[in-house]
């Protein structure tokens, strides 16, 4: 995360906006701005948002890119004049930016009316989604052309947002064309030129639409140039910047310990060939590479819906099905072609994974009666059809024999990258809290909602590193301990009745973080975006 400006130049900033307060007129004209950048805005030009954000805190104190800020306005609350449905509603901030079924009960149950489920309460949007959505987190996706949508889909589950700058630059090694420019999507083909920001605007014609004939001026508004900017400028800002050297990473955790050394041991686990330093690039290149792993071939007790084309029921090709008119692979080995694609697809990182769920496209789960978690995920490469797949048999040439995933070396690499996920929440919880206490010393209470937000999020990602820690046995307990007293610290700043307390308790929770933080290993260290710190 980018520092604090220079302290004269802060501080400077803050008596400005002090002093524009003491004016009743000036007070009246932001708050009616900042209320209306709190609600679904389909009134507001990239430029209105950038003027907002130049009287945000976190701008004024150089915790956050006004470019960035804009952009996160325009992911979280833009329409696009279409259904009522924004960015945030299938990658929202309190839930990792993406979608798993406890969130979408939840939710459903909280407001049905959301308009995630738009397609539940408006008619002409029944066909928009599959009853997927609601017992798979998985949305339906015209991935290979909107020639027929409500037959020629594929169902797919969300990718999260995070990291990203990591992990879209493609390794033409895997042969693949170019474009696309990135690697987004599932697929890894994304939308027209494949690029990041070109993804916006694919987003918008399939999520958005307020009827399925999808007429863009009509059922939806084009995003400027400037908002595709200002919301890419946001997503690079998203999560993590760096990667980790898990070759100078160390796990205070023995068995944590020996799934580090699993990870990387080719007789092992072959998992950083893929997945180097557990993200999203290959060994080699240091790029994203297509793959297949052969989860097409795994049997999955989530049976999700399947589109049709001429009557013939399809199945997910992954990569490269958009200008193709006939099917032109068999993914699951019927003998006939019923897939439009090559096969492979973008490889996701695993740092952010253990919460992270589903942690395949086709919401793949071996056994109804086992939990959707990071061991169970980890396992499938135990299975004969990784072996069977492209990139099993990759592997095969590169080491000259099959895998032979054993169970427990499939559990210590579980725990290795749970261990990683506990420490990326454990660092965005301290970087929002850090940004809160800075905003408490030089705001006070102007603007008390922001710091309150940074710390509610603050607490989600604890949430999130504690219900990780519940899933291994006897794991950090003494950080588990320090984690629950950082939450009560936060409850008792969100009471607190002034500033300088609530700044107090803020204080006291980055350092039950940093306590917990120190217990995990050395050499884990995340450069973070500014994105983590808005909403």
């Amino acid at each position: 995360m980018r520092g604090l400006k220079s302290k004269g130049s802060f501080w400077g900033a803050v008596l400005v906006a002090i002093s524009a307060i003491a004016c009743s007129d000036a007070i009246s004209e932001r708050e009616l701005r900042e209320e209306a950048m709190t609600q679904v805005a389909t009134g507001l030009t990239a430029q209105d948002r950038i003027d907002a954000c130049l009287e945000d805190p976190r701008v004024i104190a150089g915790l956050v890119d006004v470019e960035i800020c804009a952009g996160a306005d325009i992911f979280f609350r833009e329409t696009f004049e279409g259904n009522g449905r924004t960015c945030g509603s299938c990658h929202p901030v309190d839930n990792n930016t993406t979608l798993d079924v406890p969130f979408i009960t939840a939710l459903r149950q909280k407001n049905p009316n959301d308009p995630l489920f738009v397609f539940e309460t408006n008619p002409e949007l029944a066909e928009l989604e599959t009853s997927d959505l609601l017992n798979f987190a998985a949305i339906l996706e015209n991935v290979d052309g909107f020639q027929d949508p409500t037959n020629r889909f594929v169902s797919r589950t969300v990718n999260h947002v995070l990291s990203l700058a990591t992990s879209i630059t493609p390794d033409p090694a895997d042969g693949t064309p170019t474009p696309p420019l990135e690697r987004t999507g599932w697929g890894g083909d994304g939308v027209g030129d494949g690029s990041l920001r070109a993804f916006l605007e694919g987003a918008i014609k399939q999520h958005f639409p307020k009827t399925l004939e999808r007429r863009p001026g009509i059922d939806f508004r084009v995003p400027t140039e400037q908002e595709a900017d200002l919301a890419l400028a946001f997503q690079l800002s998203l999560g993590r910047l760096n990667e980790l050297d898990l070759e100078q990473v160390r796990i205070f955790d023995p068995e944590g310990e020996d799934g580090r050394l699993a990870f990387m041991d080719p007789e092992r686990g072959r998992c950083n060939v893929c997945h180097v330093n557990a993200g999203a690039n290959f060994q080699d290149s240091g790029k994203n590479r297509n793959l297949d792993n052969g989860i097409r071939l795994a049997g999955s007790v989530n049976l999700l819906t399947h589109g049709t084309v001429n009557g013939m029921v399809m199945t997910d090709a992954g990569f490269g099905g958009a200008e193709l008119d006939e099917p032109n692979a068999d993914p699951t080995g019927v003998g006939f072609d019923n897939g439009f694609g090559n096969l492979t697809f973008s490889t996701p990182p695993l740092i952010e994974a253990a919460d992270t769920p589903p942690f395949f496209h086709n919401a793949f789960k071996a056994f109804s009666n086992t939990p959707d978690d990071i061991e169970q995920a980890i396992r499938f490469y135990s299975l004969p059809a990784f072996n069977l797949s492209l990139g099993g048999q990759m592997l095969i040439q590169r080491f000259g024999t099959p895998l032979e995933l054993q169970p427990e070396n499939a559990r210590a690499i579980s725990r290795f990258l749970r261990i990683l996920n506990i420490a990326f929440n454990v660092a965005i919880a301290k970087q929002r809290l850090e940004a809160a206490n800075a905003l408490a010393i030089g705001f006070h209470d102007h603007r008390a909602d922001i710091q309150k937000r940074l710390m509610e999020l603050a607490e989600v990602e604890i949430d999130d590193a504690l219900e990780v820690l519940a899933q291994e046995l006897d794991l950090y307990p003494i950080a588990e301990q320090r984690l629950n007293e950082a939450k009560a610290e936060i409850a008792l700043g969100l009471a607190a009745s002034s500033w300088s307390v609530r700044q107090n308790r803020i204080s006291n929770a980055i350092s039950r973080c940093l306590n917990a933080r120190d217990l995990f290993g050395s050499n884990i260290d995340f450069v973070l975006g500014e994105g983590n710190l808005m909403f």
